[in-house]
C-alpha cells in the first residue's frame, strides 16, 4: 500500500496543484490530507474545492478549527499578542466569508484523525493527524541533532516530559503530521514520527512544496520518502500582491522568495 499524505496548504493554489499533479503521477493508492487547508492564502475556497475534489481522506488542522470557532483571547494577554489575535480573527473572517456556508459546514464535519490498519496488529498501524495524537497544537519536533544539522540551531529543544503523553497511548506504530512545517523522519521509541512538512510557508529555508510518500512493504513495515515539488512562487505572490486578503504583506513577508 502506498499513500500520499499532504498538509499546512494555506491557501496557497499555485502550490497545492503543483503538488497534487506530483502526487498523481506517483500513483498511490491513497491521498491523504493532513490540516491546514486555506486560512492565510490568497485563494482559500479554489484550495479547499480543489482538495476535496482529489482527496480521499482528510483531518482538520488547528487553522481549520480556528476559523469557525475561533480561540478566546485571555484577558491578561501582551500588546503584541492581541494585535497577533486581532490579526488572526480579520484573516478567519475574510476567509469563511470567501468559503461560504456549504464549505465551512464540510471543514466542521473533519475528523480529528484517521488511522489505517495493514494488518491484524496495531502496531502496523497508519495515523495521520495534524501536529499529535492528542490535540491540533503542540508540536512534535525533530530532534536536536536535526535542528543543528539542518536548521544550524535547535529552535525547538526537544523534552521527554513533553512529548511523551502525546504518544505513550497510541499503539499506531507510524504516526504522520504536519503543523510544523520543518520535513523529518525519527524514531521514538517503538514510533515513526513522520512529519510530511508543509505545501506552503516553509520553515526549513527551501521554497519548494513538500510532501510524504508512505510505504507498506509486507514482512518489511513502512518507509517514508520526502517528495520535494519545485512550482511557481512568483505566480502565487503575485496573486497575494493582486487580491490583497488580509494582511497580505505579512504573508508575502513569511513566504520565501
Amino acid at each position: 500500500m502506498r499513500i500520499a499524505i499532504y498538509s499546512d496548504v494555506h491557501g496557497n493554489l499555485t502550490a497545492l496543484q503543483t503538488v497534487l499533479a506530483d502526487i498523481k503521477k506517483q500513483a498511490p493508492d491513497l491521498i491523504a490530507f493532513a490540516g491546514d487547508l486555506c486560512v492565510m492564502g490568497a485563494r482559500p475556497k479554489a484550495c479547499l474545492e480543489l482538495a476535496r475534489a482529489e482527496t480521499d481522506i482528510f483531518v482538520y488542522g488547528n487553522t481549520d478549527e480556528a476559523i469557525h470557532t475561533p480561540p478566546q483571547m485571555p484577558e491578561d494577554v501582551t500588546e503584541g499578542q492581541r494585535r497577533h489575535w486581532e490579526s488572526f480573527l480579520a484573516t478567519a473572517v475574510w476567509t469563511r466569508e470567501q468559503l461560504g456556508a456549504e464549505n465551512m459546514a464540510w471543514l466542521e464535519r473533519l475528523p480529528f484523525s484517521h488511522r489505517i490498519g495493514v494488518t491484524a496488529v496495531s502496531s502496523d498501524d497508519l495515523l495521520i493527524t495534524h501536529a499529535n495524537p492528542l490535540d491540533v497544537n503542540q508540536m512534535i519536533v525533530p530532534t536536536d541533532a536535526f535542528q543543528e544539522d539542518v536548521l544550524g540551531e535547535v529552535k525547538w529543544p526537544n523534552s521527554e516530559w513533553e512529548i511523551r503523553p502525546l504518544l505513550e497511548t497510541t499503539t499506531a506504530g507510524i504516526i504522520a503530521f504536519g503543523h510544523l512545517h520543518v520535513p523529518n523522519v525519527r524514531r521514538w521509541e517503538n514510533k515513526i514520527l513522520a512529519n510530511i512538512s508543509s505545501v506552503n510557508l516553509p520553515s526549513d529555508g527551501d521554497s519548494r512544496a513538500k510532501y510524504g510518500l508512505l510505504t507498506w512493504h509486507k514482512g518489511e513495515g513502512w518507509t517514508v520518502e520526502k517528495r520535494l515539488v519545485a512550482y511557481n512562487l512568483h505566480q502565487e505572490r503575485e496573486l497575494i500582491s493582486f487580491i490583497k486578503p488580509p494582511n497580505w504583506q505579512l504573508l508575502l513577508q513569511r513566504m520565501p522568495g
